[in-house]
């Protein structure tokens, strides 16, 4: 592949990049469709709705360096208790490992690296292609189509038919660098029948200024699973925005779960898409922005089957002078018939200055359906620190309590192997608060 940096955002430079990749067809089409929408549309501002409460007008889109991913990942021993690792450090995929069997099974756990070299079988690269050209129609903003056209790096995760597996995967990126922009790919494919669980992990070195622009794409097939842990914390002084969508079969279950920490703006939206009859998707978040953090998080439920079912629930809380946004969508097609969806967000103000906004809204199209949505903003309850003193907690104790306890109902599903880093974070952001 080209390792050329790549010095402005412009459709000319793009081009460039594009042209200059030693790529398969299939993936360059991918990049090439989402370039001819880029340059029909101009970067977000506050007349779009979704970026109204975000503003990233002050963002000159056009200064961040880039290039794409270079180098071949290390092949290391597999952890004990994973079912795969690949670990990348800024553009470069570091190392990679299956445990063992998987890949005799047909699993594949590919950096984009790779990918470019044509390792993909054709089957297997058919599938891929569709996913992110879906994941390309799906964008609605300049944002997540720019994702799509650089693509700096990325990994690829497949799980062969009716392949059950109990332990995780693990996709690390650890990005580098000062006024780059990083633009990672998670393509997770889950063939019919496949069950399986993905933790992705994003963060950064503690000093430099990054733009990450992330783009996540899920599919899985009918009657299969995927458990999808998302978990953010890069340094304050960088940016991130992430845009995903999945795909949801015929008595398939996807669960999403995004934690997210860090960045001093971070713009997420997740799409979950019901195509099949009986399918079911929960998204559930939590996030805590403290200092100036701004965060704001989109969720999109659309049902265009019959008899599917979603549920969404969105935990926050905010202090110092930080904001939050949540913005909520239940969308109902005409022939989306027997549709179950509620959406629920709840926001926690542990601050004079802090300021949460919940907006959740239905797009009903069709009859026959039960769709709800449900938000509440406000402080501890009294009662509750109340009865925790007088059973023998300080009233830091209680508060720390009843803090934590918020968001176990979220971080208490993720893999265990990130529970104490999670509940640290936490802890750290509760500290503040006193």
């Amino acid at each position: 592949m080209s390792t050329a940096t790549y010095n402005d955002s412009t459709v000319e430079t793009l081009e460039k990049y594009i042209s200059a990749l030693e790529e398969p067809k299939w993936l360059s089409s991918v990049r090439t469709a989402a370039l001819d929408r880029f340059r029909e549309i101009d970067w977000p501002n506050r007349q779009d709705e979704e970026f109204r409460r975000t503003d990233v007008s002050s963002y000159d889109f056009d200064s961040y360096s880039f290039e794409p991913t270079g180098g071949s990942a290390a092949e290391v021993e597999n952890p004990v208790g994973l079912s795969g690792t690949i670990t990348f450090e800024g553009a470069r995929t570091l190392r990679r490992s299956l445990a063992s069997g998987l890949q005799e099974k047909g699993v594949l756990l590919l950096g984009f690296d790779e990918i470019a070299r044509g390792t993909l079988p054709q089957a297997v690269a058919e599938q891929v292609a569709n996913t992110l050209m879906k994941g390309v129609e799906n964008a609605d903003n300049r944002l997540s189509l720019w994702h799509y056209v650089t693509m700096t790096h990325g990994a690829l995760l497949y799980v062969p038919t009716f392949l059950e597996l109990s332990d995780p995967f693990q996709v690390s990126f650890n990005e580098t660098g000062d006024h780059v922009l990083r633009s990672p790919e998670v393509v997770v494919m889950g063939d019919t029948g496949a069950r399986f669980t993905v933790l992705h992990r994003l963060s950064n070195t503690p000093e430099g200024e990054l733009l990450v622009n992330e783009g996540i794409d899920i599919h899985v097939g009918d009657s299969g699973r995927v458990d999808y842990f998302l978990m953010q914390n890069v340094n304050i002084d960088s940016t991130c925005f992430s845009n995903g969508l999945g795909t949801v079969g015929r008595d398939a279950t996807l669960h999403m779960y995004s934690a997210v920490f860090g960045g001093l703006l971070s713009k997420y939206r997740f799409d979950a898409e019901m195509t099949g009859a009986g399918g079911d998707a929960f998204l559930g978040g939590v996030y805590f922005p403290h200092e100036d953090q701004h965060v704001d998080l989109r969720t999109v439920q659309r049902h265009l089957g019959s008899k599917a079912h979603s549920l969404t629930l969105y935990k926050g809380a905010v202090i110092c002078e930080a904001h939050s946004v949540y913005q909520g969508l239940i969308h109902v097609d005409h022939d989306a018939l027997s549709t179950d969806a509620y959406l629920t967000n709840n926001n926690l103000l542990l601050g004079d200055e802090a300021q949460a906004d919940s907006i959740p809204t239905l797009q009903i199209n069709t009859d026959e359906v039960r769709c709800s949505h449900g938000s509440t903003t406000g402080k501890l309850d009294k009662r509750h620190l109340y009865y925790l003193e007088t059973r023998g907690y300080t009233p830091e104790e209680a508060r720390h309590l009843l803090i934590q306890g918020y968001f176990e109902e979220i971080l208490a599903h993720y893999p265990e192997v990130v529970q104490d880093e999670l509940h640290e974070i936490v802890e750290a952001r509760i500290c503040e608060c006193e």
